[in-house]
């Protein structure tokens, strides 16, 4: 795993809840939500092997800069508006 991932990998919540780290950059991140209140973040690397998370909790290490429009914002207000809590520096 990834060097930021370790101090995580094998650590659970509450003793019973295993945590699962993605790590991904915005540009890589697209956003789904249904009107019965799923929301699913696909992630397609540029590496190939697509995936689809349904995020308890977003961690964003930097401040979301650039995208073609501001996208990484507008991810991030998605996330927010879908319920998913999250801790980030805006």
């Amino acid at each position: 795993p990834p060097p930021r991932v370790k101090p995580f990998k094998g650590k659970s919540v509450h003793g019973d809840v295993e945590l699962r780290v993605e790590q991904a950059q915005f540009s890589e991140l697209s956003l789904a939500a249904s009107t019965h209140g799923a929301l699913s973040v696909s992630i397609d690397p540029a590496r190939g092997g697509s995936r689809k998370v349904r995020p308890d909790f977003v961690l964003v290490r930097e401040e979301p800069e650039g995208g073609a429009g501001g996208a990484p914002r507008r991810l991030l207000v998605g996330l927010h508006l879908g319920g998913v809590p999250g801790s980030d520096p805006i």
